[in-house]
């Protein structure tokens, strides 16, 4: 997994596809407070949400958390998308 930069305050992030195909930054390192699992997977970093009642998440429930970049990043609000 490539480590990337935010354009907003710089610090490292892994761009990565959700389960329903948007790409979505997370932090570059595990965090406490993570909420997926980052898969690698026929070239893309995939992003598995790790609640405990899916079958996938228990599979790899050892492996490290990582967090939303929007959990972090001061900017976040400037690269929010609004619901349509």
């Amino acid at each position: 997994m490539t480590a990337a930069s935010c354009a907003s305050c710089g610090a490292p992030i892994i761009w990565c596809e959700t389960e329903k195909g948007r790409r979505m930054p997370v932090d570059a390192e595990p965090h406490e407070a993570g909420q997926f699992h980052l898969l690698a997977f026929q070239g893309r970093v995939l992003a598995v949400h790790a609640r405990k009642d899916r079958p996938i998440a228990r599979a790899i429930s050892g492996s490290a958390l990582y967090r939303s970049h929007f959990a972090s990043c001061p900017h976040a609000e400037q690269h929010r998308r609004t619901k349509r």
